[in-house]
């Protein structure tokens, strides 16, 4: 019998391809553990994330598992972090109440852990896949551009100044400024001949694609590439397994 269940959860999307990823994460994970694992998106689905919950929670319980480890597979903390997942995870524990009450909250336990980001391996993953596509040579004229959605909360983006510090770069936002934009005009106004965009982003999507779009205008001013996401599916579920052990 397997003592604990870990659930992992995405934010989700409309796009197909959220829920394909969500699957295949699911799929390493249990090839690397003997924990009961599934997952759930925050959007996308038809079901709420509290169903999604519930009904694997009742999955669970039918086996015999007392516990489930719920981990955000969130790169940055947001309003997703801080307040919806919570608030899905307190409407399946009600629900869950009232179908099993001899069961909770005694016999099931729910455990929510820090966001993905939030592990200490980051920093150094981030600089080594930055460092994956520097050329030798001329570093000075090369110039590194960490790219995050960003928030309008005060403070929220500076987890991401500090990880484009550590990575030897500077921060820029789809959502708020300083964006890619602006960032690219400063780098070439400083004599820059050479950039490398990382967007730190759990998965390839649409902003993403939305990213080589926009960077596509610079070329014929300046070398430029766009790197893929910082994180595989084996060094995501090897993060999220660290957190939930």
């Amino acid at each position: 019998m397997k003592a604990a269940a870990l659930f992992l959860v995405t934010h989700g999307s409309s796009d197909l391809r959220s829920w394909i990823t969500l699957q295949n994460l699911v799929t390493v994970a249990r090839s690397q553990s003997d924990l009961y694992i599934s997952g759930g998106c925050l959007e996308g689905q038809e079901l709420s994330l509290s169903q999604q919950l519930e009904k694997f929670a009742t999955e669970v319980i039918q086996v015999g598992i007392s516990k489930i480890v719920i981990l955000p597979l969130f790169l940055l903390a947001g309003v997703h972090v801080s307040d919806d997942i919570p608030e899905q995870v307190a409407i399946a524990q009600s629900n869950l109440q009232i179908i099993f009450p001899d069961l909770l909250p005694n016999k099931l336990i729910f455990r929510t852990m820090p966001h993905l980001g939030t592990a200490s391996q980051i920093p150094s993953l981030l600089l080594q896949h930055f460092e994956k596509y520097t050329e030798q040579g001329n570093l000075e004229k090369q110039g590194r551009i960490l790219m995050a959605h960003g928030s309008r909360r005060a403070g929220a983006n500076q987890v991401v100044e500090d990880l484009a510090t550590q990575s030897q770069a500077i921060a820029a936002y789809w959502g708020v400024e300083p964006k890619i934009e602006t960032q690219i005009e400063n780098l070439i106004s400083q004599g820059t001949n050479k950039v490398t965009v990382l967007p730190y982003f759990l998965t390839e999507g649409g902003i993403t694609e939305a990213i080589a779009n926009k960077l596509k205008a610079y070329s014929d001013r300046i070398q430029i590439q766009q790197l893929p996401v910082p994180l595989s599916n084996e060094q995501i579920i090897g993060l999220a397994l660290k957190s939930a052990v």
